[in-house]
């Protein structure tokens, strides 16, 4: 009898952790919102610019050094958001002690 109910523990465990694996990798997948925003980062980037994140609708958060360089890429991605499927506006910010 207590080989049987160690068994079934050890089943137990085994489809437990299986199942927690499964819902981790759901977790790390893009949404395709996110998909399309790396894309037109990739493409509407400027070098003084840099990516801090991409939420799961798709709302890109970077920041920038040069005012101009902030004005191009979110026209770009408005460019993009016109001619394609559109995301949320793009969130720009200064670094942190930057002027």
């Amino acid at each position: 009898m207590l080989l049987g109910g160690a068994r079934s523990l050890k089943a137990a465990v085994v489809g437990s952790c299986g199942f927690a694996f499964v819902l981790g990798a759901c977790a790390i997948a893009n949404t395709p919102q996110q998909d399309l925003a790396y894309a037109r980062w990739a493409k509407c980037n400027s070098t003084s610019a840099t990516l801090e994140r991409v939420d799961l609708d798709g709302r890109i958060t970077f920041r920038y050094t040069a005012p101009g360089d902030r004005e191009q890429i979110v026209q770009c991605f408005a460019e993009a958001s016109r001619t394609g499927q559109p995301l949320p506006e793009p969130v720009g910010f200064r670094p942190v002690g930057g002027q």
